[in-house]
Formats: structure tokens, sequence, C-alpha cells
């Protein structure tokens, strides 16, 4: 008994400490449940660490994903800022693209790009071109191109061309003469060299000073041939361009028709000692002739073939042109113009196509009515 007031009094203490722990689970589900937005009945006693864990949870996933946001929408700022100035970057390229199509007339910039290039090309011609015509006045040694081009028109170039050749032979034995001078000229050094005192010595002088006069002599007469020659070897090659230009327009025309204007013609390239040639397309670009479809080179070889018949037969008698199978890879359309071009040939000499396709045959009665077809057994 002595001990039950204590006792008593550690109970009461236990009770509200208790009841205070109730009242805190109760006002903590109460919260608990007006956070979740639910009824507190709907929350069980067993639920309820469960649920605010689940809310803690809740809590710490809205802080990552509301600085993941933030994250984003800075994220998506810079791109915004990014964007704007690539719109200003593309207006000004659209802008440029709009000046430069509209200036050329195209559609495209790859279009720009052909014309640029051609633009290029054009330059370097002309460059070449007004280089050449500097060594060639140089050569002939006249004040401009004009008066070395009026010089060379009222040259002739059969007799060019024989003079050239007498030349390169003279200019072939003044070379060999010049080495075996040279040679007696070292020679007499040597000896020249090897003597005394006497009047050998005077002698030797003498006949070295001739021989130097002889070389001098040679020299400027070899000059004066190899200036010839260079001379001789620009007429014949502007004699070849006056003479060649008439063959390549007929080829133009022939190669265009040939291929149904996908081609407007043909045209050369310098190269070094050489010249390459070139198909221009119908857009305005251009295309090496090794670098053709195969059909494409055989329209080309047939086109340079009848312009070169044309070109032989308007100077002398025809001869009778001779083609066998030669439209074998040649669609309906290009065998057409083809039978058409041979038809005009035949103006002027006599054209023979052999073949042992049947509907050749019929293409050349519809395109040239006045053929002759013969059945060859």
């Amino acid at each position: 008994l002595s001990s039950l007031p204590g006792v008593l009094k550690e109970r009461h203490d236990l009770a509200q400490r208790v009841s205070a722990m109730e009242n805190d689970q109760t006002q903590f589900r109460t919260e608990l449940a007006n956070i979740l937005g639910q009824p507190e009945a709907d929350i069980h006693s067993a639920d309820v660490l469960a649920a605010a864990n689940a809310l803690v949870e809740r809590y710490n996933t809205a802080l990552r994903d509301q600085q993941h946001r933030a994250d984003r929408q800075a994220t998506l700022e810079k791109l915004q800022t990014h964007r704007e100035a690539l719109d200003a970057e593309l207006a000004v390229h659209n802008a440029r693209k709009a000046e430069l199509t509209s200036y050329f007339g195209a559609d495209t910039l790859a279009a720009v790009e052909n014309y640029l290039e051609a633009a290029k090309e054009r330059d370097r011609i002309e460059k070449r071109m007004a280089e050449l015509r500097e060594q060639i006045a140089q050569g002939l040694r006249t004040r401009t191109f004009e008066d070395a081009a009026r010089l060379l028109s009222e040259t002739d170039a059969v007799e060019v061309e024989h003079s050239a050749l007498n030349l390169a032979a003279r200019i072939e034995d003044l070379t060999e003469r010049a080495r075996e001078l040279y040679a007696d000229m070292t020679r007499a050094k040597d000896k020249l060299d090897a003597v005394g005192g006497d009047d050998a010595v005077a002698r030797i002088e003498a006949k070295r000073r001739t021989l130097l006069l002889d070389i001098e002599a040679l020299a400027i007469r070899y000059l004066t041939l190899r200036t010839g020659t260079l001379a001789a070897e620009q007429a014949l090659h502007l004699y070849r361009d006056k003479h060649r230009s008439s063959m390549m327009n007929r080829a133009s025309r022939a190669f265009q028709t040939i291929t149904g204007g996908n081609y407007s013609g043909l045209a050369t390239q310098p190269d070094k000692d050489k010249e390459i040639l070139i198909g221009v397309s119908r857009d305005g670009g251009s295309k090496l002739a090794d670098s053709m479809s195969t059909g494409t080179q055989f329209q080309l070889y047939l086109a340079l073939r009848l312009a070169g018949y044309e070109e032989f037969a308007a100077v002398r008698p025809a001869v009778p042109f001779v083609a066998d199978d030669i439209m074998e890879s040649f669609d309906n359309p290009r065998s057409e113009e083809v039978f058409r071009l041979l038809g005009e040939m035949a103006k002027v000499g006599q054209v023979i196509y052999l073949t042992h396709h049947l509907h050749l045959c019929e293409i050349a009665k519809s395109v040239v009515p006045q053929v002759k077809i013969h059945q060859l057994s």
C-alpha cells in the first residue's frame, strides 16, 4: 500500500501520454485525410503510416519533377532563343537564295551552282584565250593579235607546212653541227692548254675565235629558223581551227538532232597540247565524252562521222557511206532522226545501211519514202 500512490501516479502519467499520443494520431489522420482529399474513415489505422510514407514520396517526387520542369523550361528558353537566331539566319539565307535564283532565273540552288560553275569555266577559257592571243602576237612579233591573225590569214598553209618540214630538217642538221663545233672547240681548248709558248698558241687562239664566230652565226641561224618554225606551227594551228569550225558546227547540229534535243551541241576544251570534246546539255550543263552513257557515245560518234562525211563531200567527189547496225542500241525516236539525217546525206552521196532488225526497215520507209530495201539471203 505504501507504494500504491507512486504506481497510481505513474499509471496516470502513462494514461495521459497514451491519450496525448492517440490525440496526435487522430489529428495526424485528420490532416492526412485532408491532404489526400479522402474521408477520415477511409484511412485505417494500419494504413496511416503507409499513406504518410506514400505522401512523403509523392512530395519528394513532386520536388524532383518541379526541378526537372524548371530545367526543361530553361532548356526550352535556350532552344527558343537559338531557334530565333536560326530563323533570322534562315531569313538571310532565303533572301540571298531568292536574290541568286532571281538573277539567274533558276528554281534551285543546284541550278545556280551550275550557272556559277559555267561562269568560272567561261572566265578560265577567256583567260586562256587572252594568254594564247598574247603568245601568238609575241611569236609573230606583232603589236596585237588581230595583226597576227591578219598576217596568218594571208599565209599559204600548204607552203608554210612545206617550209616547216624543211626548217625542221635544217634545224636538226644545224643542231648536230653545233654539237660537232662545240666538241671541236673543246678539243682545241685542251690542245691550247697543252701547248708551250711558241706561235702555236696564237694560231690556236685564231682558230678558236673563228670557231666561236661560226658558232655564233650558226646559233643566230638556228634561232631564226626556230622562230620561223614556231610561226609555221601556229599558222597551221589557226588553219586547222578555221576549217574545223564548220565540221564542229555540222557535228553539233547532228548530235542535237540525234539526241532529240537532250544536248544542244558540242564544244571543245583545251588540255595542254590537245583538246577534249564536251557535250553541252539542254539546260546549259556540260559532260565529257568519256563520261556519257554508251548509247550517247555511239550517237556522238555517229554525229562526228556524219559531219566528217559532209565536210569531205563538200570539196571532193562523194564516196559511199556504209554503216553496219550502228542504231542497234537506239530507241525508235532517235532512229527516226538518224534516218532523217541519212536521207539528207543521200542527196550528196550514196548511203548504205546494213541491219538485221526489221523494225528499222519500217522506220526507214516512214522517214525516207524513197529508200530502197534489199533483202540479202
